[in-house]
């Protein structure tokens, strides 16, 4: 018998299921279950700090796109005054959607259906028929559109729907350390290159938020064509150095895998690594420039990878860094956004080039990701399976791993890079949102 039986409801089983993450054991029916995936909007989503969007998407005034944080649509705009808000994309008199465009520009959103007006801060500015059906008994100031909480950290804007918990610094804790390898990219920092890339699929994830927070294991498997054809600086006798590092009790973690006699920051023009060096703290600077593929995940569901990638086969490989959303609709169903990231200093020239690698890798019809997501979609399948419904997976990987105390940055930091302690991680910060913990 798995830690999840098949005659208990998943609130009975939850007590199981978090004792078995300790012992390396995680049931496969977590990845396609109505139930799970209810429970996640109530206690997870509806309390985590959650990625809404980047700064540079909206450099303008009156710049805006929307975006979701579970089954709740929100507006992130920037004001006439250049403020960043985040609102519910909800009309406050009948609850009529607002804004029906991803991305736009406006100083105020009008409701299709009754009229209501408000500005692109949310304060409701214009009512219809205000004098003759209201007869001066409705305060404005009382019905603008209902606020979400929002902070920022380099760039990244996030929202959270719970007034309880904790600051985004606080939440996000010593991952800034890692964050800053893929926004802090010079003295500017890092901008999105294009829109998102946006589209559905038939996955859960929890499977590509566990991908991301480094599973260096697949690569070899997965993406073997691309050692073999020369695309990607590594080979699978050597692939397994590096580091998986997680920050206990948060659930972020991030594998940074390196190969041996791998020059320092290469992939970025000589002006940039300088750019970097500068910018970076020297215990950065240390972990940072040994790194080949940096791929981590802040809890729950924004995943970033930065690698280098060749253009030709055998040729020079051009350093890029995705960042990745992972929109839950359903059980087993998601939206998928996945950006390019540039940093803001790089030339024209660079920025094309890092985007060609990007797009050849990653993105709708990139490489890589067309391997993962033909794995993504099997695996949310049978994890679907009625026979699959008392089985668990392994999670005992590094088990036995100990930290290592030559390593420079912050977190619980462990060799090899291929390992299943970030998972654990993961998985145990998880389980304390859905016990009802945080």
């Amino acid at each position: 018998m798995g830690t999840w039986a098949r005659d208990k409801s998943f609130a009975e089983a939850l007590p199981d299921i978090r004792r078995g993450i300790n012992e390396g054991v995680f049931p496969a029916r977590v990845f396609n279950d109505q139930e799970v995936f209810d429970l996640e909007q109530e206690r997870l989503f509806s309390r985590a700090w959650c990625f809404l969007a980047h700064e540079s998407e909206i450099p303008s005034n009156g710049d805006y796109v929307t975006r979701f944080i579970s089954n709740n649509n929100i507006i992130v705009a920037r004001d006439e005054n250049g403020e960043i808000h985040a609102n519910l994309n909800m009309c406050r008199h009948r609850g009529n959607v607002m804004c029906k465009s991803e991305m736009g520009n406006a100083s105020h959103f009008r409701c299709s259906y009754h009229g209501w007006t408000y500005k692109n801060s949310g304060e409701l500015i214009g009512v219809p028929y205000m004098k003759e059906g209201y007869q001066g008994s409705l305060s404005r100031q009382d019905w603008r559109l209902v606020e979400v909480r929002v902070d920022t950290y380099a760039g990244l804007i996030f929202g959270c729907l719970s007034p309880d918990t904790e600051p985004l610094d606080e939440y996000l804790g010593d991952f800034t350390f890692y964050l800053d390898f893929y926004l802090k990219q010079g003295e500017s920092g890092s901008e999105v290159h294009g829109p998102p890339d946006h589209w559905v699929a038939e996955t859960d994830w929890k499977i590509c938020t566990e991908n991301f927070t480094g599973d260096g294991y697949h690569t070899p498997v997965a993406h073997q064509w691309g050692f073999a054809l020369g695309y990607f600086p590594s080979s699978g006798s050597t692939h397994s150095q590096g580091w998986a590092v997680s920050i206990p009790g948060k659930g972020h973690g991030i594998g940074l895998g390196h190969s041996p006699d791998f020059p320092p920051f290469a992939g970025f023009p000589d002006e940039l690594a300088k750019q970097m060096r500068e910018a970076f703290t020297p215990e950065q600077v240390s972990v940072f420039e040994k790194v080949r593929t940096g791929v981590g995940t802040v809890f729950p569901n924004l995943s970033f990878l930065m690698q280098p990638f060749s253009l030709v086969p055998g040729g020079p490989g051009v350093r890029f860094t995705t960042m990745r959303l992972y929109h839950p609709v359903g059980p087993g169903r998601m939206e998928m956004y996945s950006w390019c990231l540039v940093p803001k200093d790089a030339s024209p020239e660079y920025k094309d080039l890092a985007y060609k690698a990007y797009t050849l890798a990653f993105g709708q019809a990139g490489t890589f990701e067309q391997d993962d997501f033909e794995n993504w979609i099997k695996v949310t399948r049978s994890a679907k399976s009625t026979a699959v419904k008392d089985v668990d997976f392994p999670y005992i990987m590094g088990m036995e791993s100990e930290f290592d105390p030559d390593f420079q940055g912050p977190g619980h930091a462990v060799v090899p890079y291929v390992n299943d302690t970030n998972f654990r991680n993961l998985w145990t910060r998880w389980g304390d949102f859905l016990g009802g913990d945080v």
